[in-house]
């Protein structure tokens, strides 16, 4: 009785009762629920917007975020050393188009006003931006219609697997103890503050495996899936050597190799983190920040130095107190991707400045045979511990795929505009295949009244880095980016990793998609995929442990944002104006700026040295896009065909997407004439130098009389081939020709 007065009072109250310990609670379903596709809603987030604003306030942040002490400290090295320039940015120049033709649509529904009370409206609306233009719908109500029409996805069933006898180096599991803590692992004190204060409460497989075989100083070879906490795995045991055996001398102790800018400044991030209770420094030398402020650092000699190849080697060759004899231990974060071609001469050059009596450590998701190549040069005795096949995506990724028919090339602009406003609203990472491209994609969802940035090589430092502060602090929904974000980065709460078009190889798909469903949580990855990509689509259906579905948009879906982009074309056009416009502008005010610093006395520039002359360099980068060139463009149709299309201004949907697919597929097939070679083979240890066999002087061989006529370069031989004028010359000119009577014998020289 008292129990059921009890609810009655709760529930008069309108309050939530506790549930008691002998009460049946009804079970949640499963993660199964999440298949069923939920009912497409346009607009969602501003529908959500209008809700919330009358139970909270807006302007309402929390003091710490997910209950952790504020970390920003830990970026005021890196934000010191940006250059400040001040530009508008590319969403404003989006704004002002936008409002334009909003203005030019009312006018042409709209009868006319007079323009009186058109000057007093405008000053208003000037003044405070209207509701009315928030709330104002991108969709008329018929094409609602159309676009709230539900995607069908099907499960795409793999072939059966034929059985073969795999190779021993991928599938060797490492052994590694389960029950394992970090308290088990032997770490100082400050390192496990440092781990509880930033909430790691048990290590991840890799840092098991990894941790205590990097706390004997051996060298590892280590592959793991993306967002498994590979940093921390080599970061721990580095640091824990550093604590134990304190430096003598300012110098630098280890060295971390990354491929990107915007990697390395994660990594040093968490770098400090880590040793923050520690007196152990760190210093970051990535390209785009203050080369001045870098070399102060590096004269200090800080005991973590983590940096780009490029950067390094400049500073190497260029500050003249600053060395890399003294590195304890050399990390390769991303190895696979710090071995290809375009770094190779660099890491050679590296290599070749290091240390030899030190301990390396070799870091990917996806491990290849160039790795396995320098591992058998430069690494001694080393444990290979492999956590994940090379070819593992995250195990809560879902992955889907779209087809795009033969004769449809040009609707993939369509639909990811369909998928992004329709399907997936936030927490969104779109990837392209060129920076171009990407400008272009930022643009056309811009005017579709998204929430954009942008993420590419061609952008400033400081550019790149506010686009990735922006879409970390969900100001932006929607990160486009080039294969410059694929690699390690870690950005929390990506829901959906959209592909345009499928990367050159399964290893770069891997990468691309492992920005979602990291450290354990869900994740889900929709990928474009046309009739020249199959081949791809086909490995990676083989290679995935969970169901790959197929999602089919509806046709009249894809045809209305298709209808919207080509009306939106002279808009993306008057956008790219506007920015031609301002970089004029930047670049004449940048000339005025350098004249005047040459005319000031005393102010000359020092000229930077690197290990490769001017026209090693052009000739590294020529040979490399020949090789492009070369590859994916067999025959003269096609390759007059390409040159054709890349000199127009104005391409069509249909040239975009090819040309995107085509840049992929070069890769891929040098990839696979890269692999096809034959490796060479070792009859001694790389260690000992073969030593030189005496053999006896060759003689010179005979040349032929061909080849001396060839190569006789004597004055006689010369005039031997001169040739004088021509009989049609001698006619042109007035010269007599010599008769053949006129020729003086012998027999008139002769004595008598």
């Amino acid at each position: 009785m008292q129990t059921m007065a009890g609810r009655k009072m709760l529930t008069d109250l309108d309050l939530i009762r506790t549930i008691n310990d002998d009460e049946d609670i009804p079970e949640e379903p499963e993660s199964e629920e999440d298949d069923e596709e939920q009912p497409i809603v346009l607009n969602k987030k501003k529908q959500n917007k209008a809700k919330s604003s009358g139970d909270f306030n807006a302007d309402f942040v929390f003091g710490e975020r997910d209950g952790q002490a504020d970390d920003s400290w830990v970026m005021d090295d890196v934000m010191k050393q940006l250059k400040k320039r001040v530009a508008t940015s590319l969403d404003e120049k989006i704004e002002t188009v936008r409002k334009k033709r909003k203005n030019q649509e009312k006018e042409e529904k709209a009868p006319k006003k007079s323009e009186a009370e058109e000057e007093v409206k405008s000053e208003e609306e000037e003044k405070e931006p209207s509701e009315n233009e928030e709330s104002e719908e991108e969709f008329s109500s018929e094409e609602e219609t159309v676009l709230t029409k539900a995607d069908t996805l099907r499960v795409k069933e793999k072939k059966k697997k034929k059985n073969a006898g795999t190779a021993g180096f991928f599938e060797d599991g490492s052994q590694y103890n389960e029950n394992l803590t970090f308290q088990d692992m032997n770490l100082s004190r400050p390192l496990l503050k440092a781990i509880s204060a930033m909430s790691f409460t048990q290590p991840t497989p890799i840092q098991k495996a990894c941790i205590p075989v990097g706390l004997l100083g051996r060298d590892i070879c280590a592959c793991a899936a993306t967002g498994t906490g590979k940093t921390a795995a080599f970061m721990l045991p580095v640091l824990e050597r550093l604590i134990y055996k304190p430096r003598e001398a300012p110098i630098s102790r280890v060295l971390v190799l990354v491929p990107t800018r915007e990697l390395g400044i994660q990594v040093h991030a968490v770098t400090k983190l880590l040793a923050q209770f520690t007196e152990v420094t760190c210093c970051l030398a990535v390209g785009g920040l203050d080369v001045k402020s870098q070399e102060a650092a590096l004269r200090a000699g800080p005991d973590i130095l983590i940096a780009t190849p490029g950067r390094l080697i400049d500073h190497l060759h260029n500050c003249p107190s600053f060395s890399l004899d003294a590195i304890e231990v050399l990390i390769l974060d991303e190895a696979d991707r710090m071995l290809d071609e375009y770094f190779e001469e660099q890491m050679k050059e590296i290599i070749r400045l290091c240390s030899h009596q030190r301990q390396t450590l070799l870091f990917s998701a996806t491990m290849s045979e160039e790795v396995q190549d320098l591992a058998s040069v430069s690494l001694k005795h080393p444990v290979r511990i492999f956590v994940n096949s090379n070819t593992d995506v995250a195990p809560f990724l879902r992955q889907e795929f779209v087809r795009i028919r033969p004769n449809r090339e040009g609707d993939r602009e369509a639909i990811a505009c369909a998928l992004l406003t329709r399907n997936f609203q936030d927490h969104v990472m779109l990837f392209t295949q060129t920076k171009k491209q990407a400008h272009r994609m930022h643009i056309v969802l811009g005017l579709m009244g998204l929430r954009v940035g942008e993420l590419h090589g061609n952008l400033s430092q400081t550019q790149r880095l506010e686009a990735l502060r922006r879409f970390k602090d969900e100001q932006v929904d929607i990160l486009v980016a080039t294969d410059v974000a694929a690699r390690g980065l870690d950005i929390h709460g990506v829901k959906t990793v959209i592909n345009l078009t499928m990367p050159a190889t399964v290893k770069h798909y891997v990468h691309r998609v492992g920005r979602t469903a990291r450290a354990g949580k869900a994740g889900r990855s929709v990928s474009l995929v046309g009739e020249e990509e199959r081949k791809v689509l086909k490995e990676i259906v083989k290679k995935a442990q969970t169901p790959v579905k197929a999602r089919i948009l509806p046709q009249d879906v894809i045809s209305k944002f298709r209808d919207k982009i080509t009306k939106m074309e002279k808009e993306i056009y008057a956008v790219l104006q506007l920015e031609r416009e301002e970089k004029e502008m930047q670049k004449s005010e940048s000339q005025i700026s350098a004249a005047q610093k040459k005319l000031e006395p005393g102010s000359e520039p020092m000229e930077r040295s690197w290990f490769q002359t001017r026209e090693e360099r052009k000739k590294e980068k020529l040979s490399h896009a020949l090789q492009e060139f070369d590859l994916a463009l067999r025959g003269k149709k096609k390759r007059k065909k390409f040159v054709e299309n890349s000199k127009k201004k104005d391409l069509t949907a249909e040239e975009r997407s090819q040309f995107e697919v085509l840049k992929a597929q070069m890769y891929a097939e040098r990839v696979a004439k890269r692999d096809r070679k034959p490796k060479r083979a070792r009859a001694m240890p790389p260690d000992e130098e073969p030593k030189a066999k005496q053999s006896k002087p060759k003689k010179p061989k005979k040349n032929t009389v061909f080849d001396e006529e060839l190569t006789n370069t004597s004055r006689k031989a010369l005039k031997q081939y001169r040739a004088g004028p021509s009989f049609e010359d001698r006619k042109r000119l007035g010269i007599q020709h010599r008769k053949k009577g006129n020729f003086k014998s012998k027999s008139r020289y002769r004595r008598k």
